[in-house]
């Protein structure tokens, strides 16, 4: 029976290529991002699964409030936590803590990596599970300055050498012995590290200067993490209520005004997908990406469902006599409800197999419109998922018209197919018609205000010079020395020794700072720049002057603000700043040595904030040549020569600052909402395109009497495109403030940003309702074509 059911299916659909191809292809597309939003789920949701007592494990997490009054929710707490909680509280079976500020490069012979590492305390690998390949996972993190590399990191360093007992040193850190070397973790995790340092290596750091004063330090919270482990039967409350307790320690800063702290616990399993907390670690992706990538799949997948819906039912009209036929000869109605969803079924099966194709295309050619997965499609327990997936799809969408279509009367369909009603008419797949296309028109002005945005944080005035800039690493070189060699090419006119690239996000740090006359603290932006800093950036003084070049690189004497600092400090102007003292980190006095012009020294996402410009020569991590106009390739080629004279077996890497800045533009959020956009589109029309055609198949003896009676061409195109070009426009009442109210959100994101353009609105819905013209009038214009003769003939 089945395989008589598939037969027929074939030969229906080879009857019917044209038909059947849109069809396939409109489920197809549909189907490529949903098979995207699959995988991407099913991986995010495979974190932290492999931990033991997990159910048992919990992270502290932070909830601060600063004096005026901004709140954060942050993953880090102070580094004493851990060690407070297990030692004074029963219900604390185990803690583990997290130091993660072990980043620098390693060095073993001429070989340098970058490493993202932490220090962890020796019950690392008790509470989490991670196995070693080589080491004994009690005593790895016992001994001081030994360090556990992940297999990939050890790879890296050795190849095929054993890493056991060999020295990696680093700049700033000093001398790490490997002390094992963890295997591959059984699925993800949120301790994305690279390198995992013995916790006792911090007293000596600290003593040294290397770290600041944090152990024993309750004040300071970032980049430290705090895990514990309850006892069997233990409640959460048990360790809610030691964790207020500890929260006691801060009452006096609210008694004082100087804002709040508290804690609360996250269990382990809520950790991904993130609640982007600040200063999390690992990049876990957040809830709200996940659900909208899950509703963008349900939309597109229902939109394209309702879509085959419409389009089987035209089809299969044309098959009412045969479904009449095979009634009067005894077919019962759920062997013609089943040879519909087999059909259907088949359908979707083929739409898989193009969508399949599709991912691999786009894996094959790196497409960047979505983000397609680098797993190996073919995995076979992957493809039985997405075959399961299909032959849902499959049911879902054929149940309707096979529900309705196996309930055809036989004497009705053989006498007189036009009187035949689906679902009460044409209402529903009306109201379906402006849905979609409400939803594509939204989508559309979406699209437009995103892609006017990025342009214009592309092209906006930051308030520093980018054009021209090559941005050299100077490793352990001495900044001085190395840009006395860079100035000797010709084609370097100006160079700088800087901590970041201006306006790109991260790469400014943050410092506290005080007045004299006052013991409020403020947090100031900063950059570390040398003497010509000011020079290279075109940064405009206001007063004073630059770094002179007698400042001491050794301590920390002089600071530039910006004129936003000026304002908060209550500084009446530039000029009254120059000589007040400040303190950094409540100890350290520097005096005010100028005042640039206030500029975008982060993302156009936020405002301008009080910031200074600091000469901190052992915070300076790159050169920045300001390069004449002439070949670039030619210019990195000798820059290049210099720098690896003086990194003799080290990899050179450089890059143009305005490339830098450039590549957070947004070409690939736009993309990836463009391709969206576009199957939004493209499902909208093939629903109007099957509406459309349906109306003109039940209206055929109705357009070929008007004919005769002396209709013309133009009279019946309007006659019957005038109800669809209704509901285009209704449907563009309903978008246009959709699509306002959506840009304007989006728009809040950022401090600077575009107007929302009504211009651009009614652009979007001009070109949709062309979309929509040449759909409707496709199908219409084919049917006032036909000869009257031929559908007045007597069926």
């Amino acid at each position: 029976m089945f395989k008589r059911y598939i037969v027929i299916a074939f030969r229906n659909l080879q009857r019917q290529r044209l038909f059947t191809f849109i069809n396939i292809a409109g489920l197809a597309v549909s189907m490529t991002v949903c098979l995207i939003v699959l995988i991407s789920v099913r991986e995010n949701f495979s974190y932290d699964n492999f931990h033991p007592a997990a159910s048992r494990t919990w992270r502290i997490t932070t909830h601060a409030q600063t004096p005026d009054g901004r709140k954060y929710h942050m993953a880090s707490v102070p580094l004493p936590m851990g060690a407070a909680l297990k030692n004074n509280y029963a219900a604390v079976e185990n803690e583990a803590t997290l130091y993660g500020v072990l980043n620098g490069e390693g060095k073993i012979d001429k070989k340098k990596i970058y490493i993202s590492g932490t220090f962890a305390t020796p019950s690392f690998f008790e509470v989490f599970g991670f196995k070693l390949a080589a080491g004994d996972p009690r005593t790895a993190l016992v001994t001081p300055n030994s360090i556990v590399l992940t297999a990939e990191t050890a790879q890296r360093f050795f190849g095929t050498n054993d890493p056991m007992g060999k020295v990696i040193q680093f700049d700033r850190f000093g001398s790490f012995i490997v002390s094992g070397v963890m295997e591959p973790a059984p699925s993800k995790s949120h301790i994305d590290y690279e390198a995992f340092a013995a916790m006792s290596s911090v007293p000596s750091l600290e003593q040294s200067k290397v770290l600041p004063d944090k152990l024993n330090n309750w004040d300071q919270v970032q980049s430290s993490y705090t895990y514990v482990v309850m006892r069997r039967g233990e409640k959460l409350s048990a360790l809610e209520s030691a964790l207020k307790d500890q929260a006691h320690r801060y009452d006096g800063l609210v008694q004082k005004g100087q804002g709040s702290m508290a804690f609360e616990p996250q269990a382990l399993s809520k950790i991904t997908p993130s609640q982007e907390l600040v200063d999390d670690i690992g990049g876990t992706p957040p809830w709200g990406k996940i659900l909208a990538e899950i509703g963008v799949a349900l939309g597109l997948i229902i939109c394209a469902c309702f879509n085959y819906t419409n389009l089987s039912i035209v089809r299969s009209l044309q098959r009412a006599k045969e479904v009449g036929v095979r009634k009067v000869n005894g077919a019962q109605r759920w062997q013609i409800f089943l040879q519909f969803i087999t059909e259907s079924v088949i359908m979707c099966i083929l739409s898989l197999i193009m969508a399949v194709l599709l991912l691999l295309l786009m894996q094959a050619t790196h497409f960047r419109g979505l983000p397609v997965p680098d797993n190996n499609l073919l995995e076979p327990r992957l493809l039985m998922l997405f075959l399961l997936f299909s032959i849902v799809i499959g049911i879902v969408a054929g149940a309707i018209p096979a529900w309705a279509l196996s309930a055809f009367q036989p004497a009705k369909v053989l006498k007189n197919l036009i009187d035949i009603k689906l679902f009460g008419g044409l209402g529903l797949r009306k109201t379906l018609i402006v849905i979609q296309f409400s939803l594509s028109l939204t989508a559309i002005i979406f699209l437009v205000t995103v892609y006017r945005q990025f342009h214009y944080k592309a092209i906006k005035d930051m308030g520093f010079y980018r054009k021209d800039i090559l941005n050299v690493p100077l490793a352990d070189a001495d900044f001085q020395r190395m840009k006395e060699r860079m100035l000797q090419l010709k084609d370097v006119g100006t160079a700088t020794a800087s901590s970041g690239t201006l306006g790109m996000p991260r790469h400014c740090n943050f410092c506290v700072i005080r007045t004299g006359e006052s013991k409020d603290r403020m947090e100031f932006g900063y950059y570390a720049g040398d003497v010509d800093f000011l020079k290279v950036m075109h940064l405009r003084l206001m007063a004073g002057t630059t770094f002179p070049e007698s400042a001491s690189a050794e301590k920390e004497q002089y600071i530039i603000i910006n004129e936003k600092a000026v304002s908060v400090m209550g500084i009446k102007s530039p000029a009254d700043a120059i000589g007040r003292t400040l303190f950094l980190s409540d100890s350290l006095p520097v005096s005010i040595i100028g005042v640039v012009k206030d500029f975008n020294f982060q993302p156009i996402e936020v405002n301008i904030r009080p910031m200074a410009i600091r000469f901190v020569p052992a915070e300076f991590h790159q050169l920045q040549l300001a390069m004449l106009k002439g070949d670039k390739e030619q210019q990195v080629a000798d820059v290049k020569k210099i720098w690896t004279a003086m990194h003799p077996g080290e990899i050179f890497t450089s890059e143009w600052m305005d490339e830098q800045l450039g590549s957070r533009d947004g070409r690939e959020v736009v993309s990836m909402l463009g391709f969206l956009v576009f199957i939004t589109t493209l499902i909208a029309a093939l629903g109007l395109l099957g509406i459309v055609a349906y109306t003109s198949f039940t209206r055929r003896k109705e357009i070929a009497i008007r004919k005769v009676l002396g209709a013309s061409a133009a009279g019946l195109l309007m006659l019957l495109s005038k109800n669809y070009i209704k509901l285009i426009v209704i449907a563009g009442c309903i978008a246009l403030p959709l699509g306002y109210i959506s840009s304007l959100l989006f728009l809040q994101i950022f401090a600077y940003r575009v107007s929302t353009g009504i211009l651009a609105m009614l652009g979007s819905f001009l070109f949709l309702v062309f979309l929509a013209l040449v759909t409707i009038f496709s199908q219409t214009w084919r049917a006032i074509e036909v000869n009257p003769a031929d559908n007045l003939r007597n069926d």
